[in-house]
């Protein structure tokens, strides 16, 4: 939970820093699409490889490289002295964290008591929207006092003190010696219909709340004139909204057996969420943080703790990277199109047109009645 919490932290802090990255480097927010788009191509590229490492070394020894190298390159990001640097850097940052997601939701719901998994992987998203608020909020306050540099050096070398202590405390991978990688349980996994479905709603939900979570504190600050401060602070509300939302939906999820209605309908809440970022105010930008935060922690849960149950239990963690990947990819299209969006039109039209073209993924939710979601078939 701990680890969880600082890679949160180092997912959000970067987009939440990047005003005074952008007065430092003269950028503007084309480049803060950029970075946020290759960090998430990163992320969605290696889930997969990281799925099929931790189906063959074990979760633990997984989780713990990736977080080792991810914090690294956070910490050189603070080094950095273009955009071009920033971009690549922000990539391995994303591909180490690719390695730690889906290893930590089987290792959790492994170690919590039977029946309750869907719980588990509630408090385990939790942990990550706490870090993801306290990146937002603590790491505008820091680079506001300290400097952007300053501020990414701690969360990086926070990161890899992180990745040491779960090195030593976690306890070891139990590895069967005769398991061997399965070639077709691999394709029967990657090439599932119902894992495409729910990855491709997913991907709607990751759409708008990449936006939310990436742009947010720099649209308060520099077109609505917010300070520093009250821009991380009503960044971080989408986080915490997503806090209190990821372990009720986890209790839903324990209790349903067929959740797309319920991942369908946080859909178009967050989608409704999003628009109302177009009024182009701050109270309403603090409601649309609040809307597209509880959403997208409700659909997500629901989603990871449904993929996990569509393998057997040595690749549980691929069936989660699967999904995983499928979704992560909206945040390297979507980003760099909100970001030309905005150029061309203005904020208003960007958030407002960003609603339109999430919501037939979300819609693809509904393209299966998802009856294997109470057994461990496809």
């Amino acid at each position: 939970m701990l680890a969880r919490v600082i890679y949160a932290v180092n997912w959000y802090n970067f987009a939440a820093v990047f005003t005074f990255v952008a007065r430092d480097l003269n950028q503007n927010v084309s480049g803060l699409g950029i970075v946020v788009g290759s960090f998430y191509l990163g992320a969605a590229i290696f889930q997969i490889p990281g799925g099929l490492l931790a189906a063959k070394i074990g979760p633990k020894k997984t989780a713990v490289y990736g977080t080792l190298l991810a914090s690294a390159a956070a910490f050189l990001t603070s080094l950095s002295t273009n955009l071009a640097q920033i971009t690549v850097l922000r990539f391995v940052v994303g591909a180490g964290m690719a390695f730690v997601f889906a290893p930590g939701v089987i290792l959790v719901a492994k170690y919590f008591r039977e029946q309750a998994e869907g719980f588990s992987v509630g408090l385990f998203n939790a942990a990550f929207y706490l870090g993801g608020a306290l990146g937002i909020f603590g790491w505008t306050v820091l680079a506001d006092v300290w400097g952007w540099r300053e501020s990414v050096a701690i969360s990086g070398g926070v990161g890899i003190l992180t990745g040491i202590l779960m090195l030593t405390l976690v306890p070891r991978d139990s590895i069967r010696e005769d398991f061997a990688m399965e070639l077709l349980e691999i394709r029967r996994i990657i090439s599932s219909r119902w894992l495409f479905l729910l990855g491709l709603g997913m991907f709607g939900v990751t759409a708008f709340s990449s936006l939310i979570t990436g742009f947010m504190v720099y649209y308060l600050h520099n077109s609505l004139g917010a300070s520093a401060v009250l821009a991380g602070s009503v960044g971080a509300l989408a986080l915490l909204a997503s806090l209190f939302a990821s372990p009720l939906f986890g209790a839903l999820h324990d209790r349903v057996h067929n959740p797309a209605r319920l991942m369908f309908l946080c859909g178009l809440t967050g989608i409704a969420g999003l628009e109302l970022a177009s009024i182009m105010n701050v109270p309403a930008a603090m409601l649309s943080n609040l809307i597209v935060g509880f959403a997208a922690g409700g659909t997500v849960t629901v989603g990871f703790s449904a993929a996990r149950e569509l393998a057997h239990a040595e690749y549980e963690t691929l069936a989660v990277s699967c999904i995983n990947s499928t979704q992560l990819f909206a945040g390297f299209f979507f980003p760099p199109i909100f970001s030309a969006t905005v150029l061309s039109f203005g904020y208003s039209w960007a958030w407002a047109l960003s609603g339109l073209y999430v919501f037939p993924f979300i819609g693809a939710i509904l393209l299966s009645k998802f009856r294997i979601f109470a057994g461990k078939s496809s």
